[in-house]
């Protein structure tokens, strides 16, 4: 009887076993051909805000375990940031770590990605969208060019980017002031392309550079390692440019 309900007890608990690992999820693989055409891709999206009209999100995925994160609270005084951090995949969820924060990305297919909870479950129902990463169109220069303004009528800085050679632009800024013809301003300067579709102008200073930054319907100009209020363009002898820093927008939407 003791060695019978032994034999018993074993195959309860062997049974138990089974029927846990079988209810444990299986592992989730993805084709390689898949990351591929997620590696180096930008996906788009607009994140809920409590207390703005939504989040521009933009993240970039690379091969080499990196990840780029820019985001613009819109209609908000808080500044465009770019962050890069870096992924481990788990399953068909990227987990992205910058600094101190961790963000989840999951893997629908090479045209969609999903921001996730912690728990890596999907947001279902009418919400469910805005939550949705979907990836952009391939870049071309010509998404970038034109001529953007910050300001008003009155006093403005105009910027006219055009493509010159692969990832090479020129960056040309004037200022204006209606009011004063004598203070009109003129610079060109000469940029780079990064692999996040930014424009950096480097400067003379240290690691210094203009960064510029396009979003769905502005233009973000702000330097980068140096202090903005020490960089005043020179045009002449004697006139330098009023900062350049600021949002703009094409042409057309401020000056007739």
């Amino acid at each position: 009887m003791y060695w019978f309900k032994k034999i018993s007890l074993i195959f309860i608990v062997v049974c138990g076993l089974t029927s846990c690992s079988e209810k444990e999820k299986a592992p989730v693989f993805i084709e390689p051909s898949l990351l591929d055409t997620i590696f180096n891709s930008a996906y788009e999206g607009m994140i809920p805000c409590p207390n703005c009209p939504g989040i521009e999100t933009t993240i970039r995925i690379y091969n080499d375990s990196t990840v780029s994160r820019t985001v613009y609270y819109q209609e908000s005084n808080r500044p465009l940031e770019t962050k890069i951090g870096t992924w481990k995949l788990n399953d068909s969820v990227f987990i992205a770590t910058f600094d101190r924060e961790k963000l989840f990305y999951k893997i629908k297919n090479s045209a969609l990605i999903l921001r996730v909870g912690s728990d890596l479950k999907e947001v279902k129902g009418a919400l469910s969208e805005d939550y949705a990463l979907r990836k952009t169109l391939p870049f071309k220069p010509e998404q970038i060019e034109g001529t953007y303004v910050s300001g008003d009528s009155l006093t403005y800085h105009k910027m006219t980017i055009k493509h010159t050679k692969k990832d090479q632009f020129s960056a040309n800024f004037s200022y204006v002031n209606a009011l004063d013809s004598i203070s009109k301003c003129e610079v060109n300067t000469k940029a780079l392309l990064n692999k996040d579709h930014q424009l950096n102008v480097p400067l003379d200073e240290e690691n210094g550079a203009l960064k510029i930054t396009f979003t769905k319907k502005e233009v973000h100009v702000l330097f980068k390692n140096i202090v903005a209020d020490s960089v005043r363009f020179q045009c002449n002898d004697t006139l330098k440019m009023p900062s350049v820093e600021g949002i703009y927008k094409k042409a057309e939407t401020i000056i007739n």
